[in-house]
């Protein structure tokens, strides 16, 4: 008998989110990672930064790829739904320069008040060492950091997490639930603090717009402001402080104008899925 698809809407718990991470994005990340691991560590991709760090980026591109695979298909087999990524969902240009604008307003605004004290507190020993590796090659350090991360956490965070909260709790609990659990997805104090922000920010862009493309440029967006702020010394500066405020407050008033508007109807939206 042919199995028939039930349309119904993917719904997920807390706990189960929890389960999900921890058993795909910790665990079999870590075994789908070995044979990658061991190509990376031959002598060919180890006399170059340029080789190496192309091998890297495809390691860690095509390992998300795989775990982003195996929890969609965990996804609509437990659900028993044809759960679609919403990547397209409902945008316009000026919404996305508008939250371009907004993100870099909020780097800002954070690195020059709560990242000053966030800063101060040490991180776990194991994760210090990964930071450390990380930064070895810095062609596929900035590669993994500006783009890898922000699509593989946008796909799990906000387009399977998050849609999954928003079908089964009220939006709001739905979108602190996703930031917290952003927050302690990386496993260490000054990045939760940071992630929770982010992801209740990344939360109501996705509640809005159904639009994982605007969620990704938006955390792409927060890493190169990131860098671009670590390597320039701009923190710890009042002027930088009121810019970021203004910029992130400004920004902001316009996003909420321009989700009227689309809502309105008076704007063009688009929506698709995929996967």
């Amino acid at each position: 008998m042919e199995k028939t698809i039930i349309e119904n809407k993917f719904e997920l718990s807390i706990l189960r989110a929890i389960g999900i991470l921890i058993v795909y994005t910790i665990i079999l990340a870590g075994i789908v990672n070995i044979p990658f691991y061991l190509i990376e560590e031959m002598d060919y991709f180890q006399k170059s930064q340029i080789t190496g760090g192309l091998m890297n980026v495809f390691g860690e591109g095509a390992s998300n790829s795989i775990i982003v695979l195996l929890i969609l298909r965990k996804v609509r087999k437990k659900s028993n739904t044809d759960f679609r990524l919403k990547y397209i969902g409902k945008w316009n240009l000026k919404i996305l320069f508008a939250i371009i604008s907004l993100m870099v307003g909020y780097v800002l605004w954070y690195q020059n008040s709560i990242g000053i004290i966030a800063e101060k507190i040490p991180l776990p020993e194991g994760i210090e060492e990964a930071f450390e590796n990380l930064l070895i090659n810095p062609y596929s350090a900035v590669i993994s950091i500006t783009i890898i991360a922000p699509i593989f956490e946008e796909i799990v965070m906000r387009g399977i997490m998050l849609e999954g909260f928003l079908n089964k709790y009220k939006p709001h609990n739905a979108i602190i639930f996703s930031a917290l659990l952003f927050g302690m997805w990386h496993l260490n104090i000054p990045q939760f603090i940071n992630a929770t922000l982010i992801g209740l920010i990344l939360g109501i862009i996705y509640y809005k717009t159904n639009s994982l493309i605007l969620c990704i440029v938006a955390h792409m967006t927060n890493n190169i402001m990131a860098i671009f702020v670590d390597f320039s010394n701009a923190s710890s500066h009042m002027l930088l402080f009121l810019i970021g405020s203004t910029l992130f407050i400004i920004s902001g008033i316009m996003i909420s104008k321009f989700f009227k508007e689309l809502f309105e109807g008076r704007n063009i939206s688009i929506e698709g899925n995929i996967y």
